[in-house]
């Protein structure tokens, strides 16, 4: 009878595969790489979503105060005075007499455009058809995001006969969680 030898016959491994450190770096690794250009493109839409608002804004200011200078021309024009168009016009934006301001809306013609705010004032809509703002109502006009408060001082405070007229539009609009205004001041003179 023969006997065998057994031999102990050691098995070579080889690990060619990938350790669980080496895992977790690559992915963390890999991460930075997406994170990094993804929070740059959202930041770049926050600041372009807020410059295209902070532009609507100073245009809604400008407008109201092209408006109310338009309205002092055209009093003149037709004869009239710088107190008709004080009373006329301005009184309901005067902050003597109404210290909340007013409403400018230049969509509708003459005088009637202007409105006292009780309160507050309100939001401005958007007429989806002409691209006009407004507070008109309807299937065309949308609300906006955007309040306009106008304010007219007398120059010097409080001088009910003055030829000064100092506005001052404020556009206020909520970016993100925050509340966003702009405000511009002009001056009307009686050149009459």
């Amino acid at each position: 009878m023969r006997k065998f030898k057994i031999k102990n016959l050691k098995l070579k491994i080889n690990q060619d595969g990938f350790t669980l450190i080496e895992t977790l770096v690559a992915i963390s690794i890999l991460v930075i790489a997406i994170v990094g250009p993804l929070s740059i493109v959202s930041r770049g839409v926050f600041f372009s979503n807020y410059a295209k608002d902070q532009i609507t804004a100073f245009y809604l200011s400008q407008e109201a105060i092209e408006y109310l200078r338009n309205r002092r021309d055209a009093n003149i024009i037709t004869s009239g005075t710088w107190n008709e168009y004080k009373t006329s016009i301005i009184n309901s934006c005067l902050v003597l007499s109404n210290p909340n301001g007013c409403t400018v809306d230049v969509t509708v013609a003459d005088a009637v455009g202007i409105a006292p705010c009780s309160s507050i004032c309100p939001n401005l809509n958007l007429d989806s058809v002409n691209g006009f703002y407004g507070y008109g109502a309807g299937t065309n006009w949308s609300p906006t995001q955007f309040k306009r408060f106008v304010k007219v001082y007398s120059q010097p405070a409080g001088d009910i006969n003055a030829n000064e007229l100092r506005i001052e539009v404020k556009v206020e609009w909520v970016n993100g969680l925050t509340t966003k205004n702009f405000v511009i001041n002009e001056s009307l003179f009686n050149w009459q």
